[in-house]
């Protein structure tokens, strides 16, 4: 049971090792000697991770990093690129549900069931988010990204037991800044202008304004023409009327941050961002494929005009006949589409007394998402679905910190979060007949209203034992209500046992757990650090919302268990060569009780979540930055993580599995199996580089290659569900003035194009062989331009 682990110790005591003699200088060299030559060290990369000013090389914490200048020379501007540039980390959309997937080690959630929240929580500028709709937001204007691996229990809201990815935005200058940028992407012919201005406005008061607007054609072809409806003869089914590409949409967004510095003691941030999102169709990042040899899509066994099996970009998907669109609850007239809007605050007020430091930070976050798709992803238009909700969140935390000159110090505070979420939805399935009691084509309208508290004190003690060795315990106790009522609001024509019109299901639950937290650190040296840290994380249960509300349901089937996580990561940090090298080793191993996991069942055409009993991740990672010049730098990761089940017996069976296959009674075992987008091993390696290119300017070349083994995509373990091995290739050109007042820019991301699943689930009404599955974005070339004022 413990070979791994032993191997990776074994790993980890050769790494420490190997840079303890390293941190000792280069041979024949000291660091006054490499100081004297005059070379620039690698810059100190300040972060936040204990909601603190510290080294990223001296906290005690598993945490990547990443720069604007990252940001901008691998074109990520939204959060499923950004998760591209940090170590065994995914993101990718949903069609319904939660609408994402934000995966760390191994560690996800589903994003099909509205009820869920997300193992990997989301802070933007210190607001805690846990609703994978998040992901949709812009990202620009952005000051530095964290993403932290493993349990938070700690220091991010309501506690996250897989890891926190942190997003702080630009703060205004005590000068006035401004700068412009606009770009042409060639592969889906997107077009996108921002900027940013900001600056003083008097003595105690200064002001950022930064927008970004961006629209684009897409990169999927929808190749669906007017078909006969194969059910209802007379009923001519319009084609992709609604464009042939896609996601064709645009994105606007805007964020205004007021700081107030009446006194050198206290301070007030202000930041709201305002983010509208469209698309034409809620499921237009996703394409359908087939495995076993099928070669053409059927849905009831009736082949599909114009559709492939092919991952290839392309797609056949239909509107909806007007006869079925009238009357439709968020209809569009039959035209797919997704809009999203979301407004989001953060009220930060600091106040200095002395060695003590008081933080007050309120958010307020409200997302209204609407939307209709195609739900069979064919050119028949056989099962529609349209979406509604409302997202709203109010958060409030009061943290203390002390800075003693004596070995003792604290930090503690509490946090309070409540949120409701109404939310609808309206299926129409084979157009089984008229709603007679909805007047329209829908199967059934139902509607959902879910509100929650949720409570939380936390502390942690700092003890200095000596200058060099750090003793930090704490723990976060945590308190959450969730109330929720569920109805079928109409019901059609159907053969689905569902639960009768008015009658509706009432659930509640309630939580409570305390995470507790320990760490030792160690700094042998002034650039070395050394820790050992016990973790645990938690995730509260709560109520299954799924798009199906059937007659079965009762007030404890709804309700699902919590998600806790605990284990221990060793790590070590090193600062080497007059800071021209930067190390980073962990290895971690870390135990799940109560995996929070969804499976689809095509028969019921609904999604069913569940606890798995235990999983397991462990692994070492290790990254480094090295300044071979002053005009040249490397950096790359490495990451091993073994996340698999550890006891889950009773899986549910996926589409077309038998008794030979390993589905008896109906479930089957995936104990001993991977964890959903969960790569064993993943690395990163890439180069910068600053040239004189003529007279008063200058090239900068940047350029990066990942690489990620395979792993499965479908939650179920469909074997149709797995994922190649794949490479991915970034590089980008600047040229510039030495003022660098101007940028001219040539950047590539994903140049290898390669086009991989991120989550995969079987096809409603097709055979075993036949998914769909959310993809990431391929190759894009980007021509940008950008002037600085």
């Amino acid at each position: 049971m413990y070979k791994h682990s032993r191997r990776l110790m074994v790993g980890v005591i050769a790494l420490l090792e190997t840079a303890g003699a390293f941190a000792q200088v280069a041979p024949g060299e000291t660091t006054d000697d490499t100081q004297a030559r005059g070379r620039v060290g690698l810059e100190t990369v300040v972060v936040t991770a204990r909601k603190r000013a510290e080294s990223q090389q001296d906290v005690p914490v598993a945490i990547s990093s990443i720069t604007p200048t990252q940001l901008e020379s691998n074109i990520a501007t939204d959060l499923s690129k950004v998760a591209e540039l940090a170590p065994q980390v995914m993101i990718g959309r949903n069609t319904n549900g939660t609408g994402g997937f934000l995966t760390i080690r191994g560690i996800s959630s589903s994003g099909t069931d509205a009820g869920l929240d997300q193992s990997v929580a989301v802070s933007i500028d210190g607001v805690p988010l846990s609703r994978g709709r998040v992901i949709n937001s812009s990202v620009y204007d952005i000051a530095q990204v964290e993403v932290l691996a493993g349990p938070q229990s700690l220091f991010f809201g309501k506690n996250s037991p897989a890891g926190v990815i942190s997003l702080r935005s630009g703060d205004p200058t005590d000068h006035f800044e401004a700068s412009v940028k606009a770009g042409y992407e060639m592969e889906a012919e997107e077009r996108y202008v921002e900027g940013m201005v900001s600056g003083p406005i008097s003595d105690t008061f200064s002001a950022r304004l930064a927008f970004r607007g961006s629209a684009m054609n897409g990169w999927i072809d929808n190749v669906a023409q007017p078909v006969a409806d194969p059910l209802h003869p007379g009923v001519t089914v319009p084609g992709a009327t609604f464009g042939n590409k896609g996601p064709d949409g645009d994105n606007y967004s805007g964020r205004l941050t007021l700081r107030w510095e009446p006194s050198s003691d206290f301070n007030a941030n202000l930041k709201v961002t305002w983010d509208k999102q469209s698309m034409n169709a809620m499921n237009a990042y996703v394409e359908l494929y087939c495995t076993g040899g099928q070669t053409v899509p059927t849905i009831a066994v009736i082949a599909m005009p114009y559709a492939d099996c092919e991952k290839n970009q392309r797609k056949a998907e239909a509107s909806l006949p007007a006869v079925y669109a009238e009357n439709y609850p968020y209809g569009n007239g039959g035209l797919p589409y997704y809009d999203s809007k979301f407004v989001l605050g953060a009220l930060t007020l600091n106040k200095e007394f002395d060695k003590v430091s008081l933080t007050s930070t309120t958010g307020y976050y409200d997302q209204t998402v609407t939307g209709g798709n195609n739900a069979d992803y064919t050119p028949f238009s056989l099962l529609w679905s349209t979406q509604h909700e409302d997202y709203e969140l109010f958060t409030q935390e009061v943290r203390v910190n002390t800075e003693f000159d004596g070995p003792l110090n604290f930090m503690g505070g509490v946090y309070f979060e409540k949120s409701r979420r109404p939310w609808f939805n309206a299926a129409d399935l084979f157009h089984g007949g008229f709603n007679v009691m909805a007047q329209n084509w829908t199967t059934f309208e139902t509607r959902a209203s879910v509100d929650s508290e949720s409570y939380s004190g936390f502390a942690q003690v700092r003890w200095n034992i000596t200058d060099s060795l750090e003793l930090a315990g704490g723990a976060r106790y945590t308190h959450e209500e969730k109330d929720g009522d569920f109805e079928n609001l109409s019901i059609g024509v159907t053969t689905l046992n569902l639960r009768p019109v008015g009658d509706v299901l009432h659930s509640s639950y309630d939580d409570d757990n305390v995470s507790p937290e320990v760490t030792l650190t160690w700094h042998p040296a002034p650039d070395q650090t050394i820790y050992g840290a016990y973790k645990t994380g938690f995730k509260s249960g709560g109520l299954s919302n799924g798009a199906i509300l059937q007659r079965a349901f009762t007030v404890d089937s709804v309700k699902f268990g919590p998600e806790e996580s605990k284990g221990f990561e060793i790590g070590y940090k090193s600062t080497l060569l007059a800071d021209t090298l930067r190390l980073d080793v962990t290895a971690y191993r870390y135990e799940y009780d109560g995996l929070q996991v969804a499976s689809f069942d095509p028969t019921t055409l609904s999604f069913n979540i569940g606890n798995a009993a235990a999983a397991r991740t462990e692994g070492v990672s290790g990254s480094f930055n090295w300044l071979a010049t002053d005009n040249l730098s490397f950096n790359g990761n490495v990451g091993y993580n073994r996340a698999r089940y550890t006891d889950y017996r009773t899986a549910p069976c996926y589409a077309g599995q038998t008794a030979a296959l390993g589905c008896v009674g109906g479930s089957q075992n995936l104990s001993g199996t991977a964890l959903v987008r969960a790569p064993d091993v993943t690395f990163s390696i890439g180069a910068d580089y600053r040239a004189q290119f003529t007279a008063g300017w200058i090239a900068d070349f940047s350029v990066d290659a990942s690489h990620s083994d395979s792993y499965q995509a479908h939650t179920d373990n469909h074997p149709g569900g797995m994922q190649d091995a794949f490479w991915r290739l970034n590089a980008a050109i600047n040229l510039m003035p030495e003022d660098e007042r101007f940028k001219l820019s040539l950047i590539g991301r994903n140049l290898t194009n390669e086009y991989y699943m991120i989550a995969s689930s079987s096809a409603p009404g097709g055979p075993p062989t036949q998914f769909v599955a959310t993809f990431n974005r391929p190759r894009e070339v980007v021509l940008q331009a950008e002037y600085n004022f």
